[in-house]
């Protein structure tokens, strides 16, 4: 008898550890030249364990880096991605939010291609990390994992699933499979490897559900796991993923901007109210979106929004030109000094609610000299001198596009992050960072940068340019490169 406990503990923990069964939305692996080695991991360093020849087409188990794990000869193996075409199964997501970005690569430095709006659904055609690229009505791009959701799936009592993370675990076995539910008759979505550690979402008759690093989650048997000891295993602190993050006085986009933060800051959570945490905020509280978000078990020590916000710092804006001075003609005949006044109000109420201290240097369609534009700027306080304009071309000429000019070599990091930021929040062509030999920048003693906001030559761009929402993007553009610049 008691061999054959031992035998059958032995069956359940080879089935645990090498039983390999088709995942749910199996990727295929289709072999691209013939004598391409199968290695017992994923590097040309491990053991070749045979061959696979072109053509032939295998189920693929996990990818990393440039190395595919496949299903092979009645057990895995990794060949190398280079020699292989990955067909993804269509799986299809819906949009979380509205306004998703569509984008041209897997990055958020990449162009706009599109939207998604709350409930949009997408079929995927391909995987980039957390990068998902999908087909949406004729549109072709990559768009965030984190703001979707999988229009196929749910949780298994039918009730929205809580993220919320419980605390973390370390895999004590070789190889251990993630399965799709709490049960080794499930199918197996990936697999962890020992002395790897994971935050767990769920805990339910021995089994724990794991965030994987890839942001998908998973079942593994809590026998071949050890739990890591935390002091505050009831605590939870969120760390922010993007710059520019609204921070809320209730939860839902309705409710009030109470403050902005930026990428990498954390707040401590005081808790979850459906899809939105409540943070310590200040001395105070606030709410921020659960999609833009990254949980951990326990507290954080660092200060809330000190790396995230305006708070103490003062920008003057520079409206360009004003009175007789109508600036450039747009192609409908509409002024440049206009939108520039336009743009400097919408930025103002951008900067002072991430705490900045706003001074302009025109607040009506008044003439004012360059030299007193620079004076004001160089006997004020002012951390930063921003001076708007939007451009023009004699027709004939198509130009399109945002430009940064800069006098001083001091500023030219200032410019870099203003415009990288400025064309990811607009979209617009990005025509770079360039020496400006303009008088309110050159005779400044302030960090000064001249922004070129738009062509109004171009008709599509002015269109655009007179838009409240265009100038509200360009200015969460230009707040988000302040941040990031203050943060250098």
């Amino acid at each position: 008898m008691a061999k054959k406990g031992i035998a059958a503990l032995f069956i359940i923990i080879l089935g645990l550890t090498t039983m390999i069964s088709n995942p749910a939305y199996a990727d295929k692996a289709v072999v691209s030249v013939d004598h391409l080695h199968v290695r017992n991991g994923p590097g040309t360093d491990y053991k070749s364990l045979g061959m696979v020849n072109s053509n032939e087409s295998y189920t693929v188990v996990k990818e990393q880096g440039k190395w595919v794990k496949i299903k092979w000869n009645h057990q895995t193996g990794w060949v190398a991605k280079w020699h292989v075409s990955v067909k993804r199964s269509e799986k299809s997501f819906s949009s979380k939010v509205d306004y998703l970005r569509i984008r041209a690569q897997p990055g958020l430095d990449s162009k706009v291609l599109g939207y998604l709006m709350k409930g949009d659904e997408a079929v995927q055609k391909d995987q980039q990390g957390k990068w998902i690229k999908v087909n949406h009505s004729g549109t072709s791009g990559w768009v965030h994992r984190d703001y979707l959701t999988d229009s196929g799936g749910s949780s298994s009592n039918g009730e929205e699933e809580s993220n919320k993370t419980l605390g973390s675990l370390t895999i004590t076995t070789s190889i251990l499979n993630v399965r799709s539910k709490s049960s080794t008759d499930s199918s197996i979505v990936d697999q962890v490897y020992k002395n790897e550690n994971y935050d767990y979402i769920s805990e339910q008759q021995g089994w724990y559900k794991i965030k994987l690093h890839n942001g998908q989650t998973g079942w593994v048997a809590g026998w071949f796991t050890s739990k890591n000891a935390s002091s505050s295993s009831n605590k939870s602190y969120v760390t922010l993923q993007y710059n520019g993050t609204n921070l809320r006085s209730g939860p839902s986009t309705e409710n009030k901007i109470v403050g902005r933060a930026g990428k990498g800051d954390q707040f401590n959570v005081i808790e979850k109210q459906g899809k939105w945490y409540k943070i310590s905020y200040k001395s105070g509280e606030a709410f921020v979106a659960g999609w833009i978000v990254e949980e951990h078990s326990g507290t954080t020590s660092s200060s809330p929004h000190s790396n995230g916000n305006l708070s103490g710092r003062t920008i003057m804006i520079d409206p360009g030109h004003g009175g007789k001075d109508t600036g450039a003609l747009g192609y409908s005949g509409s002024h440049e000094k206009s939108i520039t006044l336009q743009t400097a109000f919408q930025l103002k109420q951008q900067l002072e609610s991430s705490g900045a201290n706003v001074i302009l240097t025109r607040s009506n369609d008044e003439y004012v000299a360059l030299s007193i534009r620079a004076l004001k700027s160089r006997t004020s306080k002012a951390d930063v001198f921003l001076s708007l304009h939007f451009n023009s071309v004699p027709s004939g000429i198509n130009a399109r596009g945002i430009g940064t000019y800069y006098y001083h070599d001091k500023d030219r990091s200032l410019a870099e992050n203003l415009q990288k930021e400025m064309v990811q929040t607009t979209g617009f062509n990005d025509r770079g960072v360039r020496f400006g030999d303009f008088h309110v920048i050159r005779e400044n003693n302030k960090p000064a940068l001249l922004l070129e906001l738009g062509f109004i030559s171009n008709s599509s761009e002015e269109a655009a340019v007179k838009g409240v929402q265009y100038q509200k993007q360009v200015s969460q553009g230009i707040t988000n490169g302040l941040i990031r610049y203050f943060n250098e």
